[in-house]
């Protein structure tokens, strides 16, 4: 699960998954949802970065692409 400021812009809060999913490797898109619950799907250029990236935020890969929760930021 990723911690962002759910009360962002779509944009906004696509381009803070990406920044926290860069040190992974090269992210080729983020797109958020927000219904049923919020989510970013990530898709990585590489099945490795996609591994990585998947166990650390406790995320499911589908190929190159990793489903993230995303939760409310702490203020």
């Amino acid at each position: 699960m990723l911690e962002v400021d759910l009360e962002a812009p779509d944009q906004k809060v696509g381009q803070t998954v990406a920044e926290s999913c860069a040190p992974f490797g090269r992210v080729s898109s983020v797109k958020v949802h927000r219904n049923p619950s919020a989510f970013a799907l990530v898709e990585m250029t590489t099945r490795e970065q996609t591994s990585e990236l998947a166990a650390t935020y406790g995320g499911s890969a589908f190929g190159n692409c990793v489903l993230i929760h995303l939760q409310q930021k702490s203020a």
